[in-house]
């Protein structure tokens, strides 16, 4: 007899789906600024006191929310509210000259460090003089917009500061791009008209290493992602294979991704793009599994390693590559207008969250447009397909410029807006452009299915909610169980006894209340588990039909029986070898048994072999059916055991401890036992001839 254990499964229909998340909803906007131009580059929530921090650069001087003077033409502008949109602070940081943010990045204590370009002096926030022309221009402030430190970096040229990260070890890395030949803080002269110069600072600012990277033409840096011990910088050229760049371009601009290590020694480089211009703006960690998603604008269409084909006048184009940027898949879309990709995030079950600005419709592009330009933002999971994808702007020009994904998983988008009280703008224009930023939440809705099962019967719980969550708690109602409450994913239980079960699944999603989903379990008695038995396994020696029934002590009522042969009869004959299987059911459970029917052993013994190579007759073995144990055992003429075996396959080559054995007459034993037989033995003679 051999018992199998029977699990009922909650099945899944498209694992594919599950955990992409619900589509985003509208929650609520702001706008902040004064009577002049106001560019938001960067966005940002707090995930402790969830005030939101907006910053970029202003031309505005002491007007509406914009309460410092400017010092020259433009400043960096931070602006941080609370959850009702008040604000606690807002700080301009600037010199005589002009200053552009490119982006902040939160640090641990709560502050940020603002990180852009300068061509001021020494004046207004600015403590140092200007290297040469631009410089990268770091200033560091605390959670309140005090500066607590700022640095200037650069060559004799223009350095420009595009991207930057936090580094492993507590410092940055800077990347941006330069025309500047070696000089103050630059090491290394131009390759071309412009490069790649990545720098690594410390946590206060102080330069460690820096390297320029490039070709014989334009070289600028987008994106910076470090990856454990590894610095990857993207952006674009229009280098041919020259400087330190090993391939020729494709189209005109193209992506191309540099690997660094930690000293800033470069690794290897990748040149991906299409028969026109290519500029890429984000890389991103896949999330789940070793690889990167890229992103950015593209105006090729499918030719070089872009094999998707172009929507309209400029696309998104996004590529998923493995570790060694293979492209696993790439995909453009767009409208029949223009876009431009402005940002990527990555959502926590691995799929991408693509934003940029739009000014069109039709191509693949879902959503429409508001007015002259709107932000733009969809969602593409992990095998390429769009998901979702939104518009949102008022009548006017309105270009997103970063999102953020929020710790309770809502979207966070910010941008700068020309629109007036229109569309999705719910705020008077302050004056010329303003920061413009808004709130997407993203409803959870938990959800397990439920269904009758029988007690003592392993029940799989599968979580099919539209989320990713961080934990999970199942409480299955049962209280007498000492595995009432789990914490997997996807839990086993098995109820004891019968009954009705609430059972409860609550889900935490970063610091989104928790969620919970309450479905009842109907538990039926299982009368008959345990009480279908077909006996041991046996073979068949003989031409008489065996009967097979259940064999269970007691008789069974109101219960019905399926065989595996198509009877439903409570008993069955039976007269070939195979396997048989019994079930029996009450009104709402079953129970089987299985047994394995076997032919009486038989088997054939050769009197002689003749191990001398020509292949014919080498091996002497035994021939047999029915045997279930086995184990051949061979003596000399002086009862030397010189082989043993309980392989059936194998067989005696007529050597002893690799060294041929001489012709003679030995003795064998063959110690065998057929299924469900007592053991038996035959000996016997067999001559080896040489």
């Amino acid at each position: 007899m051999r018992k199998l254990v029977a699990f009922s499964i909650l099945f899944i229909t498209s694992l594919g789906l599950l955990g992409q998340g619900n589509f985003p909803v509208w929650d609520k906007d702001y706008a902040w600024g004064g009577n002049d131009r106001d560019f938001l580059k960067d966005i940002h929530q707090n995930e402790t006191n969830y005030s939101i921090t907006a910053a970029g650069h202003t031309f505005t001087s002491n007007n509406q929310d914009v309460s410092g003077f400017n010092r020259g033409l433009s400043d960096y502008w931070v602006v941080q509210v609370d959850t009702g949109g008040v604000i606690q602070f807002e700080n301009n940081y600037g010199g005589d000259s002009t200053d552009q943010l490119a982006l902040f990045i939160p640090t641990p204590d709560n502050g940020y460090l603002l990180a852009g370009s300068s061509a001021s002096g020494r004046n207004g926030e600015k403590s140092e003089d200007t290297k040469g022309g631009f410089d990268y221009w770091l200033v560091k402030i605390s959670s309140t917009g005090t500066i607590q430190w700022d640095r200037t970096i650069g060559g004799p040229g223009d350095d420009i500061l595009t991207c930057a990260s936090a580094d492993v070890g507590g410092g940055f890395i800077l990347g941006g791009y330069s025309n500047s030949e070696a000089g103050s803080d630059k090491t290394d002269t131009t390759f071309g008209n412009v490069d790649y110069w990545i720098v690594k600072v410390g946590a206060t600012g102080s330069v460690i290493w820096d390297v320029t990277l490039g070709g014989d033409s334009i070289d600028k840096p987008k994106n910076i992602l470090v990856d454990g011990s590894k610095i990857l910088v993207g952006g674009s050229s229009i280098s041919n294979q020259s400087g330190v760049k090993s391939e020729d371009r494709i189209g005109g601009y193209d992506y191309w991704l540099t690997e660094l290590n930690s000293s800033g020694d470069l690794i290897s480089d990748t040149t991906l793009g299409g028969n026109q211009d290519d500029f890429l703006e984000e890389l991103r960690l896949r999330g789940h599994d070793p690889g990167y998603w890229i992103s950015g604008t593209t105006f090729s269409s499918s030719s070089g390693t872009k094999s998707s084909n172009i929507q309209g006048q400029s696309d998104i184009w996004i590529l998923n590559v493995d570790e060694d940027f293979n492209v696993v898949f790439d995909r453009t879309i767009g409208s029949g207008g223009p876009e431009e990709c402005k940002d990527m995030e990555i959502s926590p079950e691995g799929s991408a969250i693509l934003a940029g600005w739009s000014s069109g419709s039709g191509g693949n592009k879902a959503s429409g447009t508001n007015g002259g330009v709107d932000f733009w933002i969809f969602k593409m999971d992990t095998t390429g397909n769009v998901f979702w994808d939104r518009n949102y702007g008022g009548s006017l020009g309105d270009s997103l410029e970063a999102i953020f994904i929020k710790c309770d998983r809502g979207i966070l988008a910010g941008g700068s807006s020309e629109s007036l009280i229109s569309g999705d703008r719910t705020h008077a224009n302050k004056g010329n452009v303003d920061y413009w930023a808004f709130e997407l939440s993203v409803p959870t809705h938990p959800y397990f299915r439920a269904q009758s099962i029988c007690n003592r019967t392993p029940l799989n719980f599968y979580d099919e909610s539209d989320v990713w969550p961080d934990s999970w708690e199942w409480n299955f109602d049962d209280p007498t169980s000492a595995n009432n409450i789990s914490n997997d994913q996807h839990p086993i239980h098995t109820f004891a006894n019968p009954g009705v079960y609430n059972v409860s699944m609550t889900i935490k999603e970063g610091c989104q209340k928790d969620t919970t989903i309450v479905r009842p379990i109907t538990v039926f008695e299982n009368t008959v588990l345990g009480k279908v038995d077909l006996g041991r396994d046996f073979s068949i020696c003989g031409n008489a039909p065996i009967e097979l029934s259940n064999q269970y002590e007691e008789p069974l009522n109101r219960v019905t029986y399926s065989w595996s042969t198509g009877d439903s009869t409570e008993t069955i004959l039976i007269d070939t070898m195979g396997v048989y299987t019994l079930t029996v059911s009450d009104l709402n459970c079953s129970d089987y048994d299985v047994v394995v029917i076997d032919t009486c052993p038989d088997f054939g013994i050769p009197n002689a072999f003749t191990p001398n190579g020509d292949d014919i007759n080498e091996v002497f073995r035994v021939y047999s059916i029915g045997i279930n144990e086995f184990e051949l055992l061979i003596f000399n003429r002086w009862g030397q055991l010189i082989y043993q075996s309980k392989d059936i396959n194998e067989g005696w080559d007529g050597t002893y401890k690799g060294n041929q054995c001489q012709q003679d007459v030995y003795v064998y034993k063959l110690i065998y036992r057929g299924l469900g037989l007592s053991q038996q033995q035959q000996v016997g003679r067999v001559s080896l001839i040489r």
